[in-house]
């Protein structure tokens, strides 16, 4: 009888050691929190097989005034709707009551509907410390539109973050492109608990858009390195 209990205390024992040992790793796991702006919804739901295949949840950061068809199907499909303005206004050039009803009236339109936006993204990358302060009383996450930094996950569950941009226009060529990605991505790899955000627009091949094939090496070499794509929500959750 006592060697049974012994046996069955130890069986527990070894299941929480790797639950525990699990969650470490979890945590301490590196990753991209991929990003879309604006509304490119034809493009972005196109992709949504492409995302799939390498296990990406990605965040759209969409410009509407209330719910779309496409926000049903993105969540439907595990990703995040986040927030970008109703018109894509610049709320630098904004009074407070036109970016209220811009940035803020609609996260209870969205509420009303299922879904909870609690991160935002400034238009154009535009923001100053005002608002900041302002947009992070009703959303977790602010983002922003022009650094490539690296920051560690349990520091944006509040705050703002920076985000590297990924459109054609950004790199010379499909080399340049490569070896960027593949550097950076390669450096995260080595970095505990580290996370980099990155952004794009619509899916194809004009300047502010990133291409399938390049959407795709990106997704492949994260996989290749054993880097995990996050929505913003996940970070808020952990």
């Amino acid at each position: 009888m006592l060697i049974a209990c012994a046996a069955v205390f130890l069986l527990i024992a070894g299941s929480l050691g790797g639950i525990k040992l699990w969650r470490i790793q979890q945590r301490n796991q590196p990753g991209i929190l991929l990003a879309f702006d604006d509304y490119s919804p034809e493009s972005w739901e196109e992709n949504f097989d492409l995302f799939d295949k390498y296990d990406a949840r990605v965040t759209f950061f969409i410009n509407a005034g209330e719910p779309t068809e496409f926000c049903y199907a993105a969540q439907e499909r595990g990703h995040e709707i986040g927030f970008h303005t109703i018109t894509h206004r610049n709320l630098l050039e904004c009074t407070e009551d036109e970016m209220y009803q811009e940035a803020i009236v609609p996260i209870e339109t969205f509420r009303e509907e299922g879904f909870e936006l609690t991160s935002f993204a400034y238009p154009y990358g535009n923001y100053n410390d005002q608002l900041n302060e302002k947009l992070l009383e009703h959303y977790n996450i602010v983002r922003g539109a022009w650094q490539c930094e690296l920051n560690l996950k349990h520091n944006l569950r509040h705050g703002f973050v920076e985000a590297m941009g990924l459109d054609n226009g950004l790199f010379e060529s499909q080399e340049a492109y490569e070896k960027s990605i593949r550097d950076i991505l390669t450096g995260l790899k080595k970095e505990k608990g580290m996370v980099i955000c990155m952004y794009s627009h619509a899916i194809g091949d004009g300047s502010w858009c990133i291409s399938g094939e390049r959407l795709e090496y990106l997704l492949q070499t994260a996989e290749e390195l054993g880097l995990k794509f996050y929505r913003f929500q996940d970070l808020q959750d952990e």
